[in-house]
């Protein structure tokens, strides 16, 4: 699992950084599912569950380019946007 912090993250000043009204920890399969791009959190999370220890934080930021500017917005599946990810690395 990567280690990436906040103060890493490319767009660390454009995210929110709490939980949305009526959004709950991780606890369902939803929430483990899909990926709020708009959250700091949630991003970082998949982030660094995507990428092993020590991965350059460049490769963060090419991660967190390809979410805001390529990605899709009808995307938001982990299982689809780590597809799309891939086939666009």
């Amino acid at each position: 699992m990567g280690n990436f912090t906040k103060a890493q993250m490319l767009y660390q000043n454009q995210y929110t950084w709490r939980r949305d009204v009526g959004d709950g920890s991780y606890t369902g399969i939803i929430d483990r599912e899909r990926l709020d791009r708009d959250e700091g959190y949630e991003v970082l999370y998949f982030a660094n569950s995507s990428f092993p220890d020590n991965t350059p934080v460049a490769s963060l930021h090419r991660f967190e380019k390809l979410i805001r500017e390529k990605l899709p917005s009808h995307i938001v599946m982990k299982t689809e946007i780590i597809k799309f990810l891939r086939e666009n690395w």
